[in-house]
């Protein structure tokens, strides 16, 4: 049995001077960590390092500070209680994972799953293990890990009263833990995969227009992400027929506020970490809505990192996303940018603006059936693509249940929603600038409300358009 310690990474740190430092056999070391040849690793990060190197040091260093003195017999055991106390934790630790491992299938999957173990176990040690009565929630730089037995209470042993949402990944459920309310992912052990990518960004990335992971678990069949909980659900059941759903419409000055938040979101992840992330599953199920009805980008199981610059991407061989929000660079060629996910967004913005899914699918008439999906892209893309008049045209695929809004800032996001759709990927904007005009929309609707409290009603510029038409 190899003990392991953890060592968080620097800037300046290599494969080789943390090895050196610590007296770890390089190979080794690389192997438990999952480094390939290049000897690639990334500050922030933990790597577990074998304990022997450790050992040696400590007892060396032992040695020289005992030198002059007699041993002290309380210190040894002292040190022999906390050495054991540790092995003892870090037994029970792995217990579950070790479960875990050998329950996954096939070549690949077990791959997934000895790096999925090594990294559930390093953030199980670079966590403060909670108190009986004490489990350190938000505000928390680590997140904490639960046992079955309090997801289990937490969600009334996955009562069908309790769940909130179904996703290809799992089941989502709505749980209490210490009076706080969460929202609970319950993913099959297959999922591994998705599991770990969630896990490894939402561990490290922290942002108000992000979901923020409180912790995770694992027992039985099943692996469990716990989640802040964002009372009112996902942005698509605002959007399309709100009504059937409990929801009253969303307000144009709070579309253009949920449309910057999650910019802001994605801005975040493709800026400002290191390395950048790639979302790859933007779409309004995704984007959830807190209590005030301000957003956060949610589900990070495809998350795609990228080791270069953002617009240099990367390339998979397996596409993944949903239909309707690929960008076609994408479809076409498996290239992963940052402005994949812009493209999705443009697609979002487009549902904010028509309250129309991204895909809508329309049953053929006659003997012959059919399903006919048209593209949400398509249909705005027509609608801004007359010359002579395209506001005219704008308000034939506004959503009916925006009543009130200020015409300018809705053709102006219209124009950006078209904008990020746009086939060469390189003249979309980036979410930098994304952000930048969506602030200056709001801008525009708050002063714009302020002047104008009654709102001037594009549906009326129309029917005047109409009217002077010969």
């Amino acid at each position: 049995t190899v003990e392991l310690v953890t060592y968080r990474i620097k800037a300046g740190d290599t494969l080789y001077t943390i090895c050196s430092r610590f007296g770890a056999n390089v190979e080794q070391t690389a192997t438990l960590n999952g480094i390939d040849s290049s000897g690639l690793i990334h500050v922030g990060d933990i790597m577990f390092i074998p304990a022997e190197g450790i050992a040696s040091l400590i007892k060396r260093g032992n040695e020289d500070s005992e030198a002059p003195k007699k041993s002290n017999p309380w210190i040894r055991i002292i040190l022999g209680a906390l050495g054991g106390t540790v092995a003892f934790l870090l037994g029970l630790s792995l217990i579950p994972f070790w479960i875990f491992l050998h329950r996954s299938k096939g070549r690949e999957e077990s791959k997934s799953a000895s790096k999925g173990a090594k990294y559930l176990l390093t953030l199980f040690l670079s966590s403060t293990k909670p108190k009986q009565n004490e489990l350190p929630f938000f505000n928390s730089d680590k997140s904490t890990v639960f046992s079955y037995d309090q997801v289990c209470d937490a969600t009334m042993n996955f009562d069908e009263s309790q769940k909130i949402g179904q996703g290809s990944y799992g089941s989502v459920y709505l749980g209490h833990l210490k009076g706080t309310e969460v929202a609970i992912k319950q993913m099959m052990n297959t999922k591994s995969k998705e599991f770990l990518a969630e896990l490894n960004i939402l561990c490290k990335v922290h942002h108000t227009n992000l979901i923020e992971l409180i912790g995770y678990a694992a027992g039985g069949d099943s692996l469990f992400l716990v989640y802040e909980f964002a009372e009112n659900g996902a942005l698509s059941e605002h959007l399309h027929n709100p009504s059937l759903k409990g929801y009253t419409a969303l307000p144009w000055a709070t579309r253009v506020q949920i449309a910057l938040d999650a910019a802001k979101g994605l801005e975040y992840i493709h800026v400002h970490t290191k390395p950048y992330y790639v979302h790859r599953d933007v779409k309004t199920s995704n984007i959830l809505l807190d209590s005030n009805l301000r957003a956060k980008i949610a589900d990070f199981g495809l998350v795609k990192l990228l080791e270069h610059s953002p617009e240099v991407g990367a390339a998979t061989s397996k596409i993944v996303g949903t239909f309707g929000y690929l960008a076609p660079e994408y479809v076409r060629d498996g290239c992963v940018t940052t402005k994949s996910d812009v493209y999705s967004f443009g697609v979002v913005l487009m549902e904010l603006l028509t309250g129309q899914p991204a895909l809508n699918r329309n049953a053929g008439s006659g003997t012959v059936q059919y399903t006919e999906h048209r593209s949400l892209v398509d249909l705005m893309l027509s609608a801004l693509g007359d010359d002579d008049n395209p506001l005219l045209e704008l308000t034939k695929v506004i959503d009916p249940n925006l009543v009130k809004y200020h015409k300018d800032s809705l053709f102006q996001m219209a124009i950006l929603s078209k904008d990020c759709v746009d086939d060469d990927w390189k003249r979309r904007p980036d979410m930098g600038k994304v952000v930048l005009r969506l602030s200056y929309i709001l801008a525009c609707t708050i002063q714009g409300e302020a002047k104008d409290p009654d709102h001037r009603y594009l549906t009326l510029l129309a029917n005047d358009s109409s009217q002077q038409t010969p």
